[in-house]
């Protein structure tokens, strides 16, 4: 089960099941061309263009994309823009660039070159006192910035070489795969303080109106629509002070980086 699914399962059980009809099915009958169930109504009204969007302002997942074989357009000494196909990146969309980096391949110390040559440990030993002399490798660099979908510039004068890894932030896909399901929880509740906050602003003006204009008593409906009222606060809070945290830990690679930081300066 997706994380998806659980939250639209955990839905059912949190918010009287005449609600969601009324509001996800009744209310916009007029406008659908074709039945539609509860699920996909909240799928397509709420967790789409909301949750998944503040998911990804708040997380995505860090990865390493291999800028070998890609054009490099080159628009003076010291600028270079790269447009990265989504046939890398997976079909996803970079949401931020980190950094870019790169090895020297000319180098004996390099790992391509060393398995190429079959280097032996004299020959590399007298290599390092070579390259000891030399200038200081450039290794990466930092001038990098996202200028449009997936289309990165390169504002430094090193040329990148072939074997160059773009360090950056994609997108989570759209079934938010990589949620490990102890975080769940979270998630399912993030969603509920979602369908909550839009129930109460798409539907309690609308109440109102039954009420003054046809005289109908909504009674329990009204009152429990009504509770909604602080979703939206609690969404906000919870978007920054949980669901940050839950995104950032389920991303294997920047968790384990920061992990990885926080032992080395402890020591």
């Amino acid at each position: 089960m997706s994380a998806i699914a659980k939250a639209l399962s955990h839905i059912k059980y949190v918010i009287p099941r005449e609600i969601l009809q009324i509001v996800f099915i009744n209310r916009l009958q007029k406008m659908n061309l074709r039945p539609v169930s509860i699920d996909d109504s909240i799928l397509n009204q709420v967790i789409r263009p909301r949750v998944l969007m503040d998911c990804n302002l708040v997380g995505g997942q860090e990865v390493y994309v291999s800028l070998d074989g890609i054009p490099q357009e080159r628009t003076n000494d010291y600028t270079v823009v790269i447009h990265i196909p989504k046939t890398r990146t997976d079909g996803r969309t970079i949401n931020s660039v980190l950094n870019i980096t790169m090895t020297d391949p000319t180098r004996l110390s390099s790992y391509a070159t060393t398995a190429l040559c079959g280097a032996t440990p004299l020959l590399l030993m007298g290599q390092s006192v070579m390259d000891a002399l030399g200038p200081v490798p450039i290794t990466s660099t930092a001038y990098v910035q996202l200028i449009a979908e997936n289309t990165i510039m390169v504002r430094d004068s090193i040329i990148l070489p072939a074997n160059s890894y773009l360090r950056c932030v994609l997108a989570m896909d759209e079934n938010l795969s990589h949620i490990q399901l102890r975080s769940y929880p979270a998630f399912c509740k993030f969603v509920e303080f979602a369908v909550k906050s839009y129930i109460f602003q798409q539907y309690t003006v609308q109440m109102d109106v039954a009420e003054l204009m046809g005289g109908h008593n909504l009674g329990r409906i009204k009152e429990i629509i009504d509770s909604y009222s602080d979703a939206e606060e609690n969404y906000q809070d919870y978007l920054l002070n949980t669901m940050q945290k839950v995104l950032f830990m389920n991303d294997e690679t920047s968790f384990s980086r920061w992990i990885k930081g926080i032992v080395s300066t402890q020591r």
